[in-house]
């Protein structure tokens, strides 16, 4: 028969060593560079908008630049326009000659490039469509006319719909998604 003995386990750090056999095995190390992989893959696609997503935000950004720009008109009591043809979309003022001038240098109503694939199309007031680059007036008086600016990209259409009342909103395939007073 054996003789059983029992040996003092210390809990001094310092006497702990590390058994070269111990450590990770190749599967272990595989299982957990996956989970990264997955998590990463899942957080990218989180991360990255989709194209309609950046529709809708350019839809709502143009119905908040429009919006601000009545406000503003009204404010001022300078009337205030806004052209946009293609891909791109400016905002105008009248000059001390009465003469439509591009704003320029103002933060909020610089001229702007849309993203890549959104394009302006068609855009009318009073149910009567103006040509690309043509000028939507913004009263100093608050007296507003309706209008309707479509944009669009492969994957989606969206409208900025702007009433007789004021009232200027961004939907998306005829859902309203931001209303404004």
């Amino acid at each position: 028969m054996g003789i059983i003995t029992r040996s003092k386990v210390s809990l001094n750090p310092e006497s702990l060593t590390l058994n070269p056999e111990s450590g990770f095995t190749l599967v272990e190390l595989m299982v957990v560079l996956v989970i990264i992989g997955i998590t990463l893959g899942m957080t990218m696609l989180q991360l990255m908008p989709d194209k309609r997503a950046v529709l809708r935000q350019e839809t709502e950004r143009l119905a908040l630049l429009l919006e601000n720009a009545a406000l503003e008109a009204q404010a001022s009591g300078q009337a205030l326009a806004w052209s946009g043809e293609a891909s791109h979309y400016r905002f105008w003022k009248k000059n001390e000659y009465n003469d439509w001038v591009s704003i320029e240098n103002d933060r909020m109503f610089r001229p702007r490039e849309l993203p890549e694939e959104i394009r302006i199309g068609q855009i009318t007031v009073e149910n009567q469509i103006i040509k690309p680059g043509d000028k939507l007036s913004m009263s100093a008086y608050g007296f507003a006319l309706p209008f309707r600016i479509n944009i669009g990209n492969q994957y989606g259409n969206a409208s900025v719909i702007g009433k007789s009342t004021g009232e200027i909103s961004a939907s998306m395939d005829g859902q309203a998604t931001k209303t404004s007073p």
